[in-house]
């Protein structure tokens, strides 16, 4: 890594998944969690498919709903500096906020 003059790294630290994180908010707003952990930690798809040895393709997958293996989970929650556990829930809570959204859809769809 290649430091201009005075610049120092970064410190990152492993922040755990939690209502008030960001990705939650990119969930609660209709973001798949792929792409709301993509959005927030800026990593776009080739740069996700690099560091973690997922096929660009798979990743394509998992945003369309696929479940990720356990592997899958640990080099993704690796790469955005969550937890394996955080990264589950978000999934979890995106599962559930997709489920809501189907339902109001489905009443408004009913009501007409």
């Amino acid at each position: 890594m290649v430091y201009r003059k005075g610049e120092h790294p970064v410190a990152k630290e492993v922040r755990p998944y939690t209502p008030d994180h960001p990705v939650a908010r990119w969930i609660e707003d209709g973001d798949s969690w792929v792409m709301a952990w993509v959005g927030q930690m800026c990593t776009p798809w080739g740069v996700v498919a690099k560091k973690t040895g997922i096929a660009i393709e798979r990743i394509d997958e998992l945003d369309g709903g696929e479940e990720p293996t356990n592997d899958e989970i640990e080099a993704l929650a690796t790469l955005w500096w969550t937890t394996p556990t955080g990264l589950r829930r978000s999934i979890e809570d995106a599962r559930l906020a997709m489920e809501a959204r189907r339902a109001r859809l489905a009443a408004i769809m009913k009501s007409d």
